[in-house]
């Protein structure tokens, strides 16, 4: 092993300060991508509740395509991590160019998509205001841009992370969020392009993120590979192996976002403040899910190189390591969200109705936190292992079952009013008991899963071709 993949050698040295050093740099991220999303939304909202309402629709079909990002990106990371456990770094590189291919002709064929079918992409929200629907189809036009780019970093962000360096594409992304940040009050207030601008600014600093990444990846001094070239030839081999580990996430990515949608339509129902409303407490609850998962992927790249390693003893402290974090964490978001809901949702909406929505989402959703924090345990421990599929049924069962709790909650079941009096209301309790019956269901899959591995480690000897896959 060389001494720069030594330096990066996720299976040896204390677990805790080795998840902590892996895993901070993605969560800092996640966090500043939540300030981000926070500061993009106080700007918009001194545009009006219609410019927020109409970027929470048109930012769902960005959200969509995050099916493809997470196929990319875990298939990658897993390729990677498991291999340079397994001391075979040209494999490992062979995945990250594959991937990286399969990603830039997913993301132009999706940008081209959203561009080409945003009317009716919009109108499946059958929201009644026209205005917000003309201002949501003109902001998916131009975000619809930043999907190529975005889907091109996060592969290269889940390579690094896969090596063991997550250090270098925090930086990245810190970069191009400040550049976002000082763009979009440039663009929205001082080019006077209103919220158009946000989108700009967005687009721009995805273009950035990912040209620094491609340099980052073929010049930088602790790049993960010598002599790496993004734009290759596609092995056959590599991009079925990256789609039978991504399919299942990118299946559960989808359909999740998809039949959030059919939730956000039912919101709809309850007027463009309750759109509004939802959209803005998404953006505060993301303080831990994009934390949570940030530590998800962390942790899949800690599993990955340990369990190509077969250091079974070594994962099962991991799992346990990673747990008491995380439960820590989740008690911290329960109670911020729960004591701090008002006062938060208070700084991006004025009107009172809104400002109650928002208040009861936070409240009502902060007692599934600390379930959800260790589901993100569970979930990187299944990923790095290359068991995709256990998570992906349970998160998608729960998602189906979330829709119909949603529509009997809020008394408009197919149409029906049952008139159980709960409104929207109803629809947070009904996401609130889909988010508890999903990590439950995970949590309890990976504690059956995980006993029966082995308790010796295996010995894994460097033949230079690829050992069994996962």
């Amino acid at each position: 092993m060389s001494a720069k993949a030594r330096k990066f050698d996720l299976t040896q040295g204390p677990i805790f300060s080795g998840l902590i050093r892996l895993s901070l740099p993605i969560m800092a991220t996640s966090l500043m991508q939540t300030a981000h999303n926070l500061i993009n939304m106080l700007w918009l909202s001194r545009l009006g509740e219609d410019y927020v309402a109409a970027a929470g629709m048109a930012s769902q079909f960005i959200w969509l395509s995050m099916a493809f990002t997470m196929m990319c990106r875990i298939g990658s990371e897993i390729g990677v991590s498991q291999n340079m456990g397994r001391g075979e770094p040209e494999t490992a590189k062979k995945y990250a160019q594959n991937g990286f291919m399969l990603a830039l002709g997913l993301g132009v064929l999706y940008c081209a998509f959203a561009i080409i079918f945003r009317s009716r992409l919009i109108s499946f929200f059958d929201l009644d205001n026209p205005r917000v629907v003309e201002l949501a189809e003109r902001y998916l036009l131009v975000i619809a841009f930043s999907v190529p780019f975005s889907l091109g970093h996060f592969v290269v962000t889940g390579v690094f992370s896969g090596f063991g360096n997550t250090k270098l594409p925090f930086y990245v992304n810190a970069g191009a969020l400040a550049l976002n940040i000082v763009l979009s009050p440039i663009l929205i207030f001082g080019l006077n392009l209103g919220f158009i601008g946000a989108g700009i600014a967005m687009v721009t600093a995805q273009a950035f993120n990912l040209s620094l990444k491609i340099w980052a990846l073929t010049k930088y001094k602790n790049r993960p590979f010598e002599k790496y070239k993004p734009f290759v030839k596609i092995s056959k081999d590599k991009i079925l192996q990256i789609l039978r580990w991504g399919i299942p996430v990118a299946g559960e990515s989808f359909i999740f976002t998809f039949l959030f949608m059919i939730v956000s339509r039912v919101i709809a129902q309850f007027g463009s403040g309750a759109v509004a409303a939802h959209n803005v407490a998404l953006q505060i609850e993301s303080l831990s899910f994009m934390v949570g998962g940030g530590f998800a992927s962390a942790l899949t790249a800690f599993v990955g190189q340990n369990y190509g390693a077969r250091k079974w003893g070594r994962l099962r402290s991991t799992t346990r390591t990673a747990s008491i974090f995380m439960l820590g964490y989740g008690i911290f978001v329960t109670a911020f969200l729960a004591l701090l809901a008002r006062p938060l949702v208070n700084i991006f909406l004025d009107e009172p109705y809104s400002i109650d929505i928002g208040v009861s989402y936070l409240r009502v959703i902060a007692f599934t936190q600390i379930l959800f924090c260790l589901e993100s345990v569970a979930m990187g421990s299944f990923r790095g292992r290359g068991q995709t599929g256990k998570p992906a049924i349970a998160s998608i069962s729960a998602n189906v079952f979330r829709v119909i709790i949603v529509h009997l909650l809020a008394s408009t079941f197919f149409g029906i009013d049952l008139n159980l009096g709960l409104g929207v209301t109803g629809v947070w309790i009904g996401i609130a008991a889909a988010m508890t019956l999903r990590s439950v269901w995970v949590l309890t899959w990976h504690y059956f899963s995980t006993r029966k591995q082995p308790r010796v480690d295996e010995v894994v000897l460097n033949t230079d071709k690829e050992v069994a896959k996962a």
